[in-house]
């Protein structure tokens, strides 16, 4: 969708407003297009007028004077308005208003709708510049004092001290468990829940092992050592839990029968494995060799 730039040669402020001051427009404005409030006679001083005094030093200020309906408390009622340098550039880089018009998404009808309306396929908002930037202001709440200098407000100091006070109060609260019946029965039952839990893991890892070794066919001794002698074939040294991977044994059952033809290693690259006796070594050299 294309950009509304009819208006883009009209002239806006940009203003930085505190935030005390912006809360106390909005609600203003909110009254006001609530019909609440009638400004009627104040006209364009609703929600303040601008004025402009000489000075010696700095040539003409601006203020922004506030009404008297809204001298709030720690809301100062003069603003000097003190003048901010725009971004550097050429036209291209200049500052504008932008504004978004929202289409509505439904309109009367008369085909049968509910209600009386129909529904129209939704459009997408509308951009449109309002305005350049050419002025851009800070309002500093500064008064005058006794020598005629300019100095902060001493309502508006007050305020933003409170400000600060209030932001560095901690809202965090710490609390502690007294000792009592309710506690000490609560953590027993903690206590407990704990011991159960490890206790069914441990009787689950028990029952699995069981589970397991039921499922191995028990082979007789003699059938046992010939399976023995043939990996001993494959290999000259095997740990123990590799023969049980290999021989799906019963762990008493094979660890009686492989002690009685193989002994385990002490010392040396093959420590901890299993090796033949010395009477048994024949036994697993291949024929014709």
């Amino acid at each position: 969708m294309a950009l509304d730039t009819r208006n883009a040669d009209g002239t806006a402020w940009l203003i930085k407003v505190p935030y005390a001051l912006a809360s106390v427009w909005k609600a203003a404005c909110e009254q006001s297009m609530a019909g609440q409030v009638d400004d009627s006679s104040e006209g364009p001083s609703l929600l303040g007028r601008i004025v402009t005094a000489p000075t010696a030093e700095d040539g003409n200020v601006s203020f922004l004077e506030l009404p008297e309906t809204m001298w709030a408390e720690g809301i100062p009622r003069r603003f000097k308005l003190q003048q901010m340098p725009l971004p550097p550039g050429d036209a291209g880089n200049k500052m504008h208003v932008m504004s978004y018009e929202v289409p509505p998404s439904t309109s009367p009808g008369s085909d049968g709708g509910a209600n009386g309306r129909r529904v129209v396929p939704r459009e997408l908002t509308r951009p449109r510049v309002d305005g350049t930037i050419q002025q851009r202001m800070d309002m500093v709440p500064m008064v005058k004092d006794e020598k005629g200098e300019w100095v902060l407000d001493s309502e508006y100091l007050k305020l933003v001290r409170s400000r600060t006070e209030q932001a560095a109060e901690k809202v965090r609260v710490v609390g502690y468990y007294e000792d009592s019946v309710d506690n000490d029965l609560a953590n027993r039952a903690q206590q407990k829940r704990v011991e159960r839990d490890i206790s069914a893991r441990r009787k689950a890892t028990v029952a699995a092992a069981k589970a397991d070794n039921l499922k191995r066919p028990r082979l007789e001794k003699d059938e046992l050592e010939d399976v023995l002698f043939r990996l001993f074939e494959r290999n000259s040294a095997w740990a123990f839990k590799a023969l049980v991977t290999e021989t799906r044994q019963p762990l008493m059952h094979l660890k009686a029968v492989l002690e009685g033809i193989a002994s385990q290693q002490k010392r040396g690259p093959n420590k901890d494995k299993y090796e033949l006796k010395p009477e048994y070594r024949s036994k697993t050299k291949v024929p014709g060799t």
